[in-house]
């Protein structure tokens, strides 16, 4: 981590706590509510809560070590390749999801992410992909009722 990294957490932590104080105080207006019953104000102030304490963390990671060196993984070609394919599938799964539909287009992202970018084995990249494109596609699509793209092939 270079001294520069770390003075730059150290600065965002101190800003997103000042963010979070502002936010605080824009919210202590709204009714809190109850326990059973939570008013308008319960989750912004709870929303305020969590970023002051990211941001606490931000700023005493900052302050105690230095930040890690980024441009190392720059420096190794297959840190490069990575990045890039995965760049690439994604722009990729936005550009077919309307056409292949979420199942498919979701699957062959997964397979991208294990195999090409991960490095797993076929066995475990099929199984990873279709358990997590299955299970989101009945999630989103079933259980919670979100309309996912049909896609010509499958749901």
């Amino acid at each position: 981590m270079t001294a520069r990294r770390a003075r730059a957490d150290a600065v965002g932590g101190v800003l997103l706590l000042l963010l979070a104080a502002v936010a605080g105080l824009a919210g202590r207006a709204l009714p809190f509510g109850a326990p059973g019953q939570p008013g308008a104000g319960f989750f912004p102030r709870a929303l305020t809560l969590l970023l002051a304490a990211l941001a606490l963390a931000l700023l005493i990671r900052g302050l105690a070590r230095p930040a890690p060196d980024f441009t190392e993984p720059w420096r190794d070609p297959g840190a490069r390749r990575r990045l890039l394919l995965m760049t690439g599938a994604l722009v990729g799964y936005v550009a077919a999801v309307g056409t292949l539909g979420y199942l498919v287009t979701t699957a062959a992202l997964f397979v991208v992410m294990v195999r090409g970018v991960g490095g797993r084995g076929w066995t475990h990249t099929l199984v990873v992909a279709a358990a997590c494109s299955a299970g989101s596609w009945y999630l989103f699509g079933r259980l919670l009722r979100v309309t996912l793209p049909a896609g010509a092939l499958l749901p």
